[in-house]
């Protein structure tokens, strides 16, 4: 029927045969519906594995099984279950698979509807006579399980809460050589019923026989929770207070021997002789640090046990009067030594800062050298005190900015700075200004050589104007930009660093003056240089013009002139040298207009090419249009 419906389907002398033949399939399919569906659903039923079902025998076999295991019930003789709940799980589980594969291929079909009922009530009868007795028998297993079995627990639940309550009655042992052995045993026991309870209550906790196991192990590990709060806290901290480093502890010896040493340096104060004063400085500050270090894991810890208190008061009124009494007199020694330190000891500055300051001072009294040959080294000696001098006191400020014995120092030295600042803006502006001016480029300039040479080389320039000698006009064209380029790049620097200082003005004036004058007297004359330059250059010299503009003008307009010729054999040539010339004269006064096409002198060539272009145009449609 497809073959010939695809050959002969839109013919109308072919519908009758069509017709007949979708009839005839469409009775089969209903036959087929009706009458074979009975069949096959009674040999899914009696199939085995053999033959391709998922039950290893028939579904009544299957079915016979587990009721008649259902009606049993679970062996009262131990020995028994576990074979027996494993029959009933498997059974139940290969009539759950029979029954989706089943329902899935026959679950419309009216005829099936028995056999699914009978699957189902199998199953519902199973879940609901030996489905609770399973679940019960699973979690007493699981609750007598061993680790032998499998468990987390050693001996099972029962043996391992024993353990826990009687040590939980029993309470810490007096005798300190059995408090680490008590406390061992009783944290692994917490920990391994703790994992026990989070397994069990992953596999059971929604089920209600499993309930009395979960309260049962929670109470007691709440109240094994509840005495480590109270019975052991103070077992822990009195091990924490005497603890060594050998043991954990932040503090090398037990607490009460550090406490002891830092309040007996507080008591002796700093040794007079100076020999001993860096030695007792860095043990107290050791001290201290050790402490501080000491009580915020302490207070971390414990901060909120009321035992913990008389420990926290001890070492925190130790460490406030340690910075009472020595404190501040040990900011001080360290404040002073952070001034006197040379390069030596550590310090940016070479031999201290008395030293320096005084350098610095005698340099802004003493002011710059009159003699030249002396201000670079001043300049560069001076600098460099003053850059030491900023990092310096950014240090110094850093870390004792908020001492009183700093303030003064602090003070001293940003006065110091203050009038260097000053003293650069006033006195070596001018030095710097004429430094700039004069300088050439081996020394770091824009210019080549002074300012001065600059502005008389363009200055001469302007005053002697273009050469006529055209032979000379580009060389001095060349010169002429070059200087001006120069001088205005020089001008933008000079301003950004000067702009703003009175005796530079001068110097910016003469520039801009020079410029001004050079734009004016030579700018326009050198761009009509440039423009009869343009006009007059040919391929060689990089024009689309092969000879200059005036001979393909010419050649255009002769052309233009003597017309198309009469003799066929000519045209041809005619029309591409006049096409060429078109083409390149248009390309050409594009490039011109858009470089020139504002400047007067350029406009009667403008006008005379477009002219000649519109006089082409004119002719190839006249004249042309015949050809």
């Amino acid at each position: 029927l497809e073959d010939f419906k695809a050959k002969y389907g839109s013919e109308s002398y072919a519908q009758d045969t069509i017709v007949q033949v979708e009839n005839a399939l469409a009775e089969y399919k209903t036959f087929t519906k009706e009458k074979m569906g009975k069949v096959n659903i009674d040999k899914h039923v009696i199939a085995k594995r053999a033959e391709g079902s998922i039950l290893e025998y028939s579904l009544n076999w299957h079915l016979d099984k587990i009721k008649n295991g259902v009606k049993e019930g679970i062996p009262k003789d131990s020995r028994y279950v576990d074979e027996f709940l494993n029959m009933m799980k498997t059974q139940s589980g290969l009539l759950i698979q029979w029954l989706e594969d089943f329902k899935a291929k026959y679950g419309e079909e009216e005829y099936a509807l028995q056999f699914i009922i009978q699957v189902e009530e199998a199953l519902a009868s199973y879940k609901k006579e030996i489905g609770s007795g399973l679940l019960k028998v699973e979690i007493d297993k699981f609750i007598d399980a061993r680790r032998a079995d499998g468990s987390i627990l050693e001996y099972g639940l029962n043996y391992e809460l024993e353990q826990m309550v009687n040590g939980l009655k029993s309470g810490v042992p007096t005798d300190d050589r059995y408090v680490d052995d008590y406390l061992k045993k009783m944290t692994g026991l917490n920990s391994r019923l703790a994992q026990w309870l989070e397994d069990f209550k992953a596999k059971y906790g929604n089920e209600s026989c499993a309930q009395d196991t979960i309260v049962q192990v929670e109470n007691a590990l709440n109240e094994y929770r509840t005495f480590m709060k109270e019975k052991m806290t103070k077992v822990n901290i009195d091990k924490h207070v005497i603890a060594k480093r050998a043991e954990g502890s932040i503090l090398e010896y037990s607490l009460n021997w550090h406490l002891d040493k830092l309040n007996n340096g507080i008591k002796s104060g700093i040794p007079k002789d100076s020999r001993h004063v860096d030695e007792y400085l860095t043990m107290m500050k050791t001290q201290s640090s050790l402490l501080i270090q000491w009580l915020e894991d302490f207070k971390a810890k414990y901060g909120d046990v009321d035992y913990a208190q008389q420990f926290i008061n001890q070492v925190e009124e130790a460490l406030t009067h340690y910075k009472k009494d020595i404190g501040s007199a040990l900011i001080n020694v360290e404040i002073d030594k952070f001034i006197d330190a040379r390069r030596a000891d550590g310090s940016i500055l070479e031999y201290g800062l008395k030293y320096e300051l005084e350098q610095m001072i005698n340099g802004l009294k003493s002011g710059v050298p009159t003699d030249d040959r002396y201000v670079d080294d001043y300049l560069k000696k001076m600098t460099g005190l003053n850059s030491r001098l900023s990092q310096w006191i950014e240090e110094f400020k850093s870390k004792y900015g908020a001492e009183a014995h700093a303030l003064s120092t602090i003070e001293q030295v940003e006065n110091t700075l203050v009038d260097y600042r000053k003293f650069m803006k006033e006195k070596m502006g001018k030095v710097n200004i004429d430094k700039h001016v004069n300088a050439k480029r081996a020394e770091g300039s824009i210019l080549e050589y002074s300012l001065k040479w600059h502005l008389e080389k363009i200055n001469n320039g302007v005053k002697s104007g273009i050469p006529k000698d055209s032979r000379h006009v580009d060389d001095y064209l060349n010169m002429m930009k070059t200087q001006s380029s120069l001088l205005i790049q020089w001008l933008e620097d000079f301003k950004a660093k000067y702009g703003e200082d009175e005796y530079a003005q001068q110097f910016i004036i003469q520039v801009e003056e020079a410029l001004a004058s050079y734009k004016k007297e030579i700018g326009s004359g050198m761009i009509n240089v440039e423009i009869d330059k343009f006009i007059a250059a040919r391929r060689a010299d990089g024009s689309i013009l092969e000879y200059g503009l005036k001979y393909e003008l010419e050649q255009m307009t002769s052309g233009l002139k003597s017309g198309v010729p009469t003799d066929d054999r000519y045209v041809d040539d005619y029309l591409k040298k006049m096409t060429g010339l078109n083409s390149r004269l248009s390309q050409w006064i594009e490039e011109f207009k858009s470089k020139y096409g504002a400047e007067a002198h350029a406009l009667s060539t403008i006008e005379q090419v477009e002219n000649t272009l519109v006089d082409y145009r004119k002719f190839m449609k006249e004249k042309m249009g015949k050809v």
